[in-house]
């Protein structure tokens, strides 16, 4: 049997889409994701599939703003499958959170071209000091946000996880 991977061990990266790959010997193991599907085996659990991507995820009703979703990628080799497993948000908040990001991102850009500008007019840099600070810690503030959500997300990952291992049983 494949070994998975500890949900603690993955709440430890640094990274904030937290990723792993299991080795499966069998070769049908997209098909083992379809009879899941077709059964609802998990009620607790919605499987959703498109080619060689699955996905696995709470249901609408149990389901967050924290909630994670985890996205399996089936790679075929010769003899084994290869299940590039990545755990992340829902996709929209995804997308918020990467938007804020590149707009911080961008600001702190234009910031620099400030000081540089000011430094070149022998004029003050104050204003220009604290809002750079302020850029810092909304970074800041926004990967602590996303590691407090991580660690809310933690049982429903756990579920997750555990759905993965009883298919590649």
């Amino acid at each position: 049997m494949a070994q998975l991977i500890k949900i603690e061990e993955l709440n430890d990266q640094l990274q904030l889409k937290p990723s792993f790959k299991v080795e499966v010997e069998n070769k049908e193991i997209i098909d083992q994701f379809f009879e899941h599907k077709k059964e609802k085996t998990f009620e607790n659990i919605e499987v959703k599939h498109l080619d060689e991507h699955v996905w696995l995820s709470t249901p609408e009703a149990e389901r967050h703003y924290y909630s994670p979703r985890l996205h399996i990628e089936v790679e075929q080799k010769e003899n084994l499958c290869i299940l590039h497993c990545t755990f992340g948000p829902d996709p929209n908040l995804w997308t918020m959170f990467m938007f804020v990001h590149f707009f911080l991102g961008l600001s702190f850009t234009g910031l620099l071209v400030w000081f540089y500008t000011n430094i070149t007019l022998d004029n003050s840099n104050s204003i220009v000091y604290i809002l750079m600070s302020l850029i810092a810690l909304a970074w800041i503030g926004l990967y602590i946000f996303a590691r407090q959500n991580r660690q809310k997300a933690t049982p429903q990952s756990k579920l997750l996880l555990k759905a993965l291992s009883e298919i590649i049983r």
